[in-house]
C-alpha cells in the first residue's frame, strides 16, 4: 500500500486528500485512512478546505459515500452542520466564522456521519491545525474539498494524496493523461541553484525576473497577465522568471510561443493551473518549471466508478494508471490493492 510510515515523520503530521474532480473517491480514501491509522491507535484531527461530507451531491443531487469519523477523533467544523444525534462533544469555539457558521472544535464520542465545513483562508486553516494539535491530533487529515489543488499547498500541508477516477472522462487514456499532468505539476523540483532560490524566498513582489544577470522585483505586476503582455516582457530576453501566485493558460500560452522560453520558478506546484494539452507542449517545448516549496505526493488512489452510468473495469483503471505514475504509488481503496509493476 501506501508508505503511511512516512506520516510519522512529523509531530503532528499533516496529510491532505485532494480530488480531481467530483466522485473521483477522496471521501473513500479519507475513510479508509481514518480507519487505518485509527486501527493503529492514533489520536486523529479531521477538517476541510471548503466543504463535503453531504449524503447528495450539491450539484448533480445524486448520493455520496459519508464522511465517517472514529471514537476519539478530533475534529473542526462549521457550527451549523452538527448532527442532532449525539455523536460529537464540542470543546472549543475558534472565534473563526464562515457561512456555515462558527469553526468549532469538536470530539467524537462514537463512530457516524459528519459534514465538515473548514475556512478557506490560509491562515485560518493553520490556526485551525494548530488548535487541533493543542487538543491531541497527533494525525491531522485535511478534506481538500473539490478540485481545491490550492489545498496542496507545502504551507498547510506535509503530505498529500490525489484521488482521481473515471468522473473526470468517458475516455480512459484521457483520464490517466490528466491524471499524470497533475501528478507532474505537483510534484515539481524544488529550484536547482541556491542564489535563484534564494532570491525567490526573499522577493516580495508578485513577479520577478533575471535578465542580463540581474534580478528585478517588478512591483504592481501579477502573474494574470494577457499573453500579450507575457509575451512583450519575454521579447526583452528575460532568462528566469519568478512567480508567486497562479500559473494559468495565459502564461502557459505566451511561453509556447516564446523562441527560448525562461526558466519558471513558483513558490509550489499547487500554483499551476494548465491545461493538461498545453502542459504536454510546454514539456516538448522544453520550458522549465521548479518551485521554493516541494510537494510530497505519497500516492494517487483511483475510483473506477462513474455516478449514473458506466464507469472503467476496476483493473484496467488500476494498471493503466500505475504504469502510466510508476514508480509513484497507485491504489484502488475500495479493493484494497496496489499496483504492481513486476506483473509488467
Amino acid at each position: 500500500m501506501l508508505n503511511w510510515a512516512k506520516l510519522l515523520e512529523h509531530d503532528p503530521a499533516i496529510l491532505t486528500v485532494v480530488g480531481m474532480a467530483k466522485n473521483a473517491g477522496k471521501t473513500v480514501t479519507l475513510n479508509y485512512i481514518q480507519r487505518l491509522l485509527h486501527a493503529q491507535g492514533c489520536t486523529l484531527g479531521l477538517t476541510s478546505i471548503g466543504r463535503d461530507g453531504e449524503r447528495f451531491d450539491a450539484l448533480t443531487q445524486l448520493p455520496k459515500p459519508s464522511i465517517i469519523v472514529q471514537p476519539g477523533m478530533i475534529l473542526a467544523t462549521g457550527s451549523k452542520l452538527i448532527p442532532s444525534t449525539h455523536i460529537l462533544e464540542r470543546v472549543e469555539r475558534t472565534g473563526i466564522h464562515t457561512p456555515l457558521g462558527e469553526i468549532e472544535i469538536y470530539r467524537a464520542l462514537r463512530e457516524g456521519e459528519v459534514i465538515l465545513a473548514g475556512p478557506s483562508k490560509n491562515s485560518e486553516v493553520k490556526e485551525v491545525l494548530g488548535r487541533l494539535a493543542r487538543h491531541g491530533a497527533q494525525r491531522i487529515l485535511i478534506d481538500g474539498a473539490f478540485d481545491r489543488q490550492s489545498s496542496a499547498d507545502p504551507s498547510l500541508t506535509h503530505h498529500v494524496i490525489l484521488s482521481s477516477g473515471a468522473t473526470l472522462s468517458r475516455d480512459l487514456e484521457q483520464v490517466v493523461q490528466m491524471t499524470k499532468s497533475r501528478v507532474e505539476q505537483l510534484t515539481l523540483p524544488i529550484c536547482s541553484e541556491p542564489d535563484l532560490l534564494d532570491k525567490a524566498k526573499q522577493m516580495e513582489a508578485k513577479v520577478a525576473w533575471k535578465c542580463g544577470g540581474k534580478f528585478y522585483e517588478i512591483p504592481g505586476v501579477t502573474a494574470l497577465l494577457t499573453r500579450e503582455e507575457w509575451v512583450e516582457h519575454f521579447a526583452k530576453g528575460l532568462s528566469t522568471i519568478f512567480i508567486k501566485g497562479a500559473v494559468c493558460d495565459a502564461l502557459g500560452e505566451a511561453l509556447r510561443r516564446t523562441e527560448n522560453p525562461p526558466r519558471v520558478i513558483l513558490q509550489d506546484g499547487s500554483k499551476i493551473f494548465l491545461n493538461p494539452g498545453l502542459w504536454k507542449q510546454l514539456n516538448s517545448h522544453g520550458v522549465s518549471f521548479e518551485v521554493v516549496h516541494p510537494i510530497q505526493l505519497l500516492g494517487v488512489t483511483v475510483n473506477p466508478t462513474f455516478p449514473g452510468g458506466k464507469g472503467f473495469q476496476a483493473e484496467e483503471l488500476l494498471n493503466a494508471m500505475g504504469r502510466a505514475l510508476d514508480p509513484l504509488p497507485v491504489v484502488d481503496v475500495l479493493r484494497e490493492k496496489r499496483f504492481e509493476a513486476s506483473k509488467f
